[in-house]
């Protein structure tokens, strides 16, 4: 593995460039591209498996993760020097993982803003490379928001919310940086991932984090329906927009849909209501330290809920999740040793724990 720009690429050989491969999951793409996998048995053409193209693994840090045959390039994210990466490298292909849930370039961090994400310097950069020929963004399915007034399945055509601050924030910021780039770059093909919640056993996400605290806060009266997104269909989902030719907008999720009470129970955690203004607090009371919920629209999300319609992953992008919904929480569970489903010793485990929990909160808030 080579540390630093190269020469480029062989003539003819494509150049993918995975920006924020220090996530787990931007690494996993990286090595996987590098490999030759086309994300699709229609990836192989009648003239045998293609040569697999040169991958650069962007990213200030160093990758946690085996990058495989991925060339690793150290380069600062939010300054110039991506650009010039990007041009001398000769890269045609951009996959923009720097808003990967998790990962610490995400655009937020609990209770604050963390800027500006990352992603606006990528699709800058991008527009400065006449190389480029193709962006792809891991977006998130937050930039819908959520109210009891929108449909209840979402399409990509649907009424954007407008983002308050958090992760979702910074999403609608890099989907309009995407739009702005279409307009002025019409050379380039554009693809916009908008991923459900992804969860996996081996991935520390905002979801799955909520979903291990010993109850899982919601709203009283409420059991919002969600939809789920396993670890590998992400990657795979990635995979074939980087090697494939869909453009414009695509919702990705596993199939099926299930509420945030099955959710936990499969987990082997009970609900525990509570007012709006105090989930956090919550949170916090039932493990010692701040736990930031999985969506910066919490309230809403746990009111309303979020369901988004899942035709044109399958026949634009060509994704058939091997994982539902209610399969990628159960890997969840299995792989974090959590205990599901819900039975009577745990809920009299966790019924102590919970008590506490309220007890801390009431002192908390008490004036």
């Amino acid at each position: 593995m080579t540390d630093g720009p190269g020469a480029g690429a062989a003539p003819g050989r494509d150049v993918v460039a995975v920006v924020g491969a220090a996530h787990p999951l931007a690494a996993a793409l990286a090595r996987r591209l590098a490999a030759g996998e086309e994300g699709a048995e229609e990836g192989v053409g009648d003239g045998g498996r293609p040569e697999p193209p040169l991958v650069l693994a962007l990213d200030p840090r160093t990758p946690a993760e085996d990058l495989g045959a991925a060339r690793q390039v150290r380069v600062d994210l939010r300054g110039p020097s991506l650009a010039r990466v990007l041009a001398a490298e000769g890269v045609r292909v951009v996959v923009d993982g720097t808003l990967l849930p998790g990962g610490p370039l995400a655009g937020a961090r609990p209770g604050r803003d963390a800027g500006p994400p990352a992603s606006l310097d990528v699709a800058s950069a991008v527009q400065r490379c006449p190389a480029v020929r193709r962006l792809v963004l891991a977006s998130s399915t937050g930039v819908y928001g959520a109210s009891p007034r929108a449909p209840s399945v979402r399409t990509e055509g649907s009424e954007l919310a407008t983002p308050t601050g958090g992760a979702e924030r910074a999403a609608a910021e890099a989907e309009a940086a995407v739009r702005a780039l279409a307009r002025r770059r019409e050379d380039v093909a554009t693809l916009v991932l908008r991923l459900a919640e992804v969860v996996g056993p081996g991935l520390r996400t905002p979801l799955g984090d909520w979903l291990e605290l010993p109850a899982v806060p919601c709203l009283w009266g409420h059991d919002p329906r969600l939809q789920v997104l396993h670890a590998d269909d992400a990657v795979a989902a990635l995979l074939l927009a980087a090697r494939g030719r869909a453009e414009g907008v695509v919702n990705v999720a596993g199939d099926g849909v299930l509420a945030l009470s099955q959710a936990a129970a499969l987990c082997g955690r009970p609900l525990l209501p509570v007012p709006a203004a105090a989930l956090g607090a919550s949170a916090r009371a039932l493990v010692g330290r701040a736990v930031a919920a999985p969506w910066g629209d919490a309230d809403r999300v746990l009111r309303s809920g979020r369901v988004v319609d899942l035709r044109r992953m399958r026949e634009e992008l060509g994704l058939e999740p091997r994982w539902s919904s209610r399969a990628a929480v159960e890997d969840l569970a299995r792989g974090r040793g959590l205990v599901g489903p819900l039975s009577p010793d745990v809920r009299r485990a966790v019924a102590g724990t919970a008590a506490g929990a309220w007890q801390r909160l009431r002192d908390l808030v008490a004036p």
